[in-house]
């Protein structure tokens, strides 16, 4: 669930806001920005879910491990280097919140910073440093010559994850519309009751 959090909503978030920041410069429709306004709160959403989800999974593996899992895993949390395994998810959680800020959310730079964040993990980062880092180059740059990615297949790839990521913001702005009629109606149905009677 947390692959698919990460890969599928927070990545894909990243990707669109780069792509509407792109298209913003060109078109100013209010419909651009009002949908930006339900992926930032969908993204928000989708970043309380993986708190909870990920908060759930440590407290189930500590109970379901033995003695010595659990003594590594408090070892691993609260341990010599406890920041590489709270800075990951603190940061996915604190950004996917601040987009919740509407200044926060309309400043450009911020939402390069976020979009990077969300699609960078820290782990991703430090991979590629130490990749491009000298010692670590292989000795020849063809290692990779019979894989066939073309930039049209990774272009439609990124604009098909930004179109799913669309899709689940529609259904949670159809849900949240849904329900926001359900318990406007119940407010009306109660204060017409009390006033009756």
């Amino acid at each position: 669930i947390l692959q698919i959090i990460t890969v599928d909503f927070f990545t894909a978030f990243g990707l669109y806001s780069l792509l509407f920041l792109l298209v913003s410069i060109f078109f100013k429709k209010p419909i651009l920005f009002a949908l930006d306004e339900e992926t930032s709160k969908f993204i928000s959403f989708v970043g309380i879910l993986y708190l909870l989800v990920w908060v759930s999974g440590i407290i189930f593996f500590y109970a379901v491990g033995d003695v010595e899992e659990q003594n590594q895993m408090i070892h691993r949390m609260f341990g010599k280097y406890w920041f590489g395994f709270w800075t990951q998810s603190i940061l996915w959680f604190a950004v996917t919140q601040l987009l919740r800020i509407k200044k926060v959310r309309k400043n450009v730079l911020l939402r390069i910073l976020f979009s990077f964040l969300l699609i960078v993990s820290i782990e991703k980062f430090v991979i590629l440093t130490i990749t491009f880092h000298r010692d670590y180059l292989p000795g020849s740059w063809t290692m990779y010559k019979d894989l066939e990615i073309f930039p049209s297949n990774f272009v439609l790839a990124l604009l098909a994850k930004i179109i799913m990521f669309l899709v689940f913001v529609g259904i949670y702005y159809l849900i949240s519309k849904q329900l926001k009629i359900i318990v406007s109606t119940k407010i009306l149905k109660r204060n017409k009751e009390k006033t009756g009677s």
